[in-house]
This record gives structure tokens, sequence and C-alpha cells, in this order.
């Protein structure tokens, strides 16, 4: 079990001023909050080399909590994410740097829907970090993990 913030990982020189994030969170956009609190999610892609000890990197074994983006940051501007309250312990049991145009359907298993295939990674993770995947020279993490406390209720809840 870990306690505490576990050590930042710097970021790379060419990046610019990035916003530096604790390495014992993962990042989760609102949109998949329900995915997320209901557990059909296990499996993320990030792009570039996010293996441990690369900036934003994860290990296998490392207990992290995942947190919901209420309102979006810039790493160019600086900007931090705005966090919710949903934390959702997980633990992170593969973390793999692969080229993304040799993905195959089995790569995308435990991934949300709207990232199934190749050309839909590319564009999603282009339209959030605002870079080329080349910049990041074609590669991608992807990170599995599963939960460590029981779905949430919440997964359940509707707005009247």
């Amino acid at each position: 079990m870990v306690f505490g913030r576990k050590a930042r990982a710097s970021a790379p020189e060419a990046a610019g001023r990035p916003v530096d994030l604790p390495r014992d969170e993962m990042a989760f956009r609102k949109v998949y909050q329900r995915l997320l609190l209901a557990q059909e999610i296990t499996a993320v892609f990030r792009p570039g080399d996010r293996r441990f000890p690369a900036w934003r990197g994860y290990a296998p074994g490392e207990a992290v909590t995942a947190r919901v983006i209420a309102r979006v940051g810039s790493d160019a501007l600086g900007v931090p994410p705005v966090f919710n309250e949903v934390r959702v312990p997980i633990r992170i049991h593969d973390v793999a740097l692969l080229e993304a145009a040799s993905l195959g359907p089995e790569d995308f298993a435990g991934c949300s829907p709207d990232v199934c295939d190749v050309a839909a990674l590319t564009a999603h993770l282009e339209g959030i970090y605002q870079r080329p995947l080349a910049e990041y020279g074609g590669v991608v993490t992807r990170i599995r993990f599963h939960y460590l406390a029981p779905p949430s209720r919440r997964s359940l809840w509707r707005p009247a």
C-alpha cells in the first residue's frame, strides 16, 4: 500500500513549462466518468513513452487514484486541470510502449468505446493533447489496470 504522494517525474525540456501533476493520480475526461464508476474501462492510451521513470509515467504494480477532470488545463499555458470529487483507486498491471500504426483490435480491449481503432485513437489523442502523434515518435503507451474497490453506486445515479 502506498501512503502520501509519490515523487514527481521531471517534465522533458522540449515540452516547455508543462504542469507538474501528482504521479499517484491518473486523469480521465468527464465524458468517461460513468465508465470509470461502473468499472467498464480497464485500459487507456497516452501519447509517447509513459513508462516510469519517464515524465508522467506509470509502472506495473502501482496503486494510483483515477481522477475526473472538471475543467481541462493546458500544458502549453501552464494551467493545471481542475478535478471533481470523484476518486477511484486502481492498480496498474501492464504498461506497454507500442507503435500506434501497428495496433490491432486486441490492443483496444478494455478501452472506452470511442477508442476502438488506430484512426479513432489518433484523433482522440491529437484532440486532447493538441499535438500530432508524430511529435511523440508515433508511439503510444497502453496502460492496463484493475479496480481496487467495488463499483460505485454513483454510477447508477442519474439527474432528474
